[in-house]
């Protein structure tokens, strides 16, 4: 299968997350320090209200570039955030994200 997903999306302060952005489902999270990627992530189920963000980042000013994910390709979210990651070498690795071989993604 193709997926074809656009990179563009909003760039928030972690406090927007719990205000205009918390009934956001299926979303993949860029965390961004100066310009530098720091980790990937992603929220499937649950909305993005309930997100709590890594510990590790949580004393860090930062901010996260947020991108919508259709909802026909909710069921590989955690594949597409996977290949985000291949291509941003952020400094932290998300190792829960994995992919089978049978998707193919396309980042524009």
């Amino acid at each position: 299968m193709l997926v074809k997903i656009k990179l563009k999306g909003d760039e928030v302060f972690p406090s927007q997350i719990k205000g205009r952005l918390a009934y956001e489902k299926n979303v993949i999270m860029i965390f961004k320090s100066q310009g530098r990627v720091l980790f990937v992530d992603y929220v499937k189920e649950g909305s993005l209200g309930s997100y709590e963000i890594p510990p590790f980042l949580k004393n860090r000013m930062l901010t996260i570039q947020i991108v919508l994910v259709p909802e026909e390709y909710s069921n590989y979210i955690r594949c597409i955030a996977g290949e985000v990651q291949n291509k941003l070498y952020p400094l932290f690795r998300n190792k829960n994200l994995a992919c089978n071989s049978e998707l193919t993604v396309i980042l524009e």
